[in-house]
C-alpha cells in the first residue's frame, strides 16, 4: 500500500513537471522581464496603523523603474499605505500556465509607497500608461476623487524561477539577477 502511495505521488510530480511554461527559457533575466511585463495585477502586503497585516491586490504599470498603483480610499490598503508606506509586492505566474503549483515563477519586491499629486509631472504620463494597458475604465477612475496614484519605489527584491532557481535583484533598476545559491546552477 505505501509503495503505491509513493508511486502515485511520484507520478503526479512528473505530470506537473512535464507541463509547459510559456516563460521558461534558459535565460532567467529574460524570464524575469517577461513575467514583469505579462502580469497585469500584483499582490500587495501592507500593514495598518495598529500593525494588522493585510493582503490585497491591484492592477499596476511600470514607469522609470517604479511601479504605480491606482488605489481607492475605500480599499483597506490605501489607509495602510498612508500611515505606513512600507510595502511588499508579489507578481506571480498565472496558475494555469505554471508547470508546477509549488514552483510558480514570481517576483517579490519590498519598497516604499508615496502618493503622486494629480498636478505632479509623472501623473498624466502614468495615467496614460494605465489607459493603454487597461482601457477606457481609467477615464472613469481618473475622475473619482477617492482614487490616488501611488508610486512604489522598490528597494530590494527576488525573482524565483523555480526550484533551486532564486535570484536577488540588483542594479539601479532592480533588473539584474544574482543567483542566491551559485553552487547549484
Amino acid at each position: 500500500w505505501l509503495i503505491g502511495v509513493f508511486a502515485s505521488a511520484w507520478h503526479n510530480a512528473m505530470v506537473f513537471s512535464a507541463g509547459t511554461n510559456v516563460n521558461n527559457s534558459d535565460d532567467p533575466r529574460q524570464d524575469f522581464l517577461s513575467l514583469r511585463e505579462k502580469v497585469v495585477t500584483l499582490q500587495i502586503a501592507s500593514v495598518s496603523a495598529d500593525n494588522t497585516p493585510l493582503a490585497s491586490y491591484a492592477p499596476f504599470v511600470w514607469h522609470d523603474n517604479a511601479c504605480y498603483l491606482l488605489l481607492s480610499d475605500l480599499a483597506e490598503h490605501t489607509p495602510n499605505l498612508r500611515s505606513n508606506p512600507a510595502i511588499s509586492l508579489m507578481l506571480i505566474e498565472p496558475e494555469g500556465e505554471a508547470s508546477n503549483p509549488f514552483a510558480r515563477q514570481r517576483i517579490l519586491l519590498q519598497g516604499q509607497a508615496a502618493i503622486i499629486p494629480r498636478d505632479a509631472e509623472p501623473y498624466a504620463l502614468v495615467l496614460d500608461k494605465f489607459q493603454q494597458r487597461f482601457g477606457n475604465i481609467i477615464e472613469v477612475i481618473a475622475t473619482l476623487a477617492d482614487f490616488h496614484l501611488f508610486q512604489i519605489t522598490p528597494q530590494s527584491g527576488r525573482f524565483v524561477k523555480g526550484f533551486g532557481q532564486a535570484y536577488r535583484l540588483s542594479g539601479d533598476a532592480l533588473d539584474q539577477l544574482v543567483h542566491i545559491n551559485p553552487a547549484k546552477p
